[in-house]
């Protein structure tokens, strides 16, 4: 009798019916009816729906421990007035550690198994993620101004080398670089970036054209529009990940088309600090290759991808006055496929030879009720609460909202524990102020 790693027992798969769901070396080795086999482990999947799970492609995990402060203020101003100071004065290895942990639990229980985080000390996120058996593709912050981690770019631009080299080899983690932006990096370090990037062959994750004032900031500096100075640099290729997009203009389009560049919207964290709303509806018909992700915790002010997919997809209806501007399936195929292909990963999809990165969702609450169309029914009425079972890679980190990898309670009591000192330190802020 044949033997797997993981047996997913009598699920229904949207738009197949029920099946039975066999998982070798972390892959979808067989997918049909009555799989008669032994497993190492069994997920009892009668009632429940497979859905694959989501991939969170912009992100700032660690802020987890910020979330809430500095509401209602737009961008630039929560960055300088709010977040700046307070990680000049918190952000440390335990501080990252810590935040690495409470976002990781957060992803879990809302379904997501892939996500592409930039902030500082990444080496704890990356024993987190390995500890909780989370994938996530990770990158150091570059900047031009002096931080806790570096004091010029090509510091930088070293400990980003060092910490690429330190994770050769690894399964679930791997590296990125992640200069911040056009306004924070100047040529020379995005030049720089890029060299290191061809080097080894890694990924670069960078925040393009989030609000109109950056548009016209890099327009006055450098005479150019910001994809457009990316592109007179030799900056952009189909290895590059540009979060937000928000204010492109049509010979930008056109040239993340040829280039190949990957697009993360955040629309939430962009309706919440007033940055503005992308035309994604536009990329999708211009064949823009467009990935989903939350933004930061602290920004957004969470990391459930459930509900940023339904936000995207309701949200683009109601701008553009088109209920078909992205519907459900598109919806969800941005939330999960094209956010694992936009990094070379074979998963988000449930079908023999993709990844097992898969989630079960218990369909049995009152807003699921009746289910008539799972895949819109989940776009759309879903909550992350209904999410049962959490696989990445065919390793089970979630059954039966238990969670397999992470100690819940230690991880909230040490967030806990954060927020205080966080408060205390505000406390004295507004004392002395």
């Amino acid at each position: 009798m044949e033997k797997y790693d993981l047996l997913i027992k009598e699920v229904t798969l949207p738009g197949r019916g029920r099946v039975d769901i066999a998982v070798s070396d972390g892959k979808i080795s067989r997918l049909r009816e009555n799989i008669e086999a032994e497993a190492d482990y069994t997920v009892e999947g009668r009632g429940k729906l497979a859905f694959p799970s989501f991939a969170n492609m912009h992100t700032h995990v660690p802020m987890s421990l910020l979330r809430g402060i500095g509401a209602d203020l737009p961008l630039m101003d929560w960055l300088q007035r709010v977040i700046w100071p307070l990680e000049g004065e918190f952000v440390s290895p335990e501080f990252v550690r810590a935040g690495a942990k409470l976002g990781v639990l957060e992803m879990i229980r809302s379904g997501t198994t892939l996500f592409m985080d930039m902030y500082f000390f990444e080496e704890e996120v990356g024993q987190v993620c390995k500890e909780a058996g989370i994938r996530a593709g990770l990158g150091f912050g570059i900047l031009d101004f002096p931080t806790k981690v570096a004091k010029t770019p090509d510091e930088y631009i070293e400990r980003a080398r060092s910490f690429a080299q330190s994770l050769k080899g690894e399964d679930l983690v791997f590296p990125v670089l992640c200069p911040h932006a056009p306004y924070t990096c100047s040529p020379d370090t995005l030049k720089k970036v890029k060299e290191l990037a061809q080097e080894l062959d890694l990924y670069i994750h960078i925040h393009v054209s989030e609000t109109k004032s950056e548009v016209e900031r890099i327009r006055e500096e450098y005479g150019k529009t910001p994809v457009s100075h990316l592109e007179s640099l030799g900056f952009l290729s189909d290895k590059v990940l540009c979060a937000h997009m928000v204010w492109l203009e049509e010979e930008e389009i056109d040239i993340v088309k040829e280039r190949g560049v990957k697009i993360a919207h955040c629309p939430e964290s962009n309706l919440k600090l007033a940055s503005g709303v992308a035309p994604i509806p536009d990329y999708l018909r211009a064949g823009l290759h467009i990935t989903l992700g939350t933004d930061g915790p602290a920004s957004n002010d969470n990391l459930d991808m459930l509900e940023e997919m339904s936000t995207m997809a309701k949200l683009h209806k109601g701008v553009s006055m088109d209920a078909k501007a992205i519907d459900a399936g598109t919806s969800l195929r941005i939330a999960t496929e094209n956010g694992f292909s936009a990094v070379g990963i074979k998963a988000g999809r449930i079908e023999e030879g993709y990844e097992a990165d898969i989630i079960l969702i218990d369909p049995q609450s009152p807003h699921l009720q009746p289910l008539y169309d799972p895949v819109a029914q989940v776009v759309y009425s879903a909550q992350s609460s209904d999410i049962d079972t959490v696989i990445c890679r065919g390793k089970v980190l979630m059954e039966k909202r238990e969670l397999k990898t992470i100690d819940e309670e230690e991880v909230l009591y040490e967030a806990k524990r954060w927020g205080e000192r966080i408060s205390s330190y505000l406390d004295r802020l507004q004392g002395s102020g």
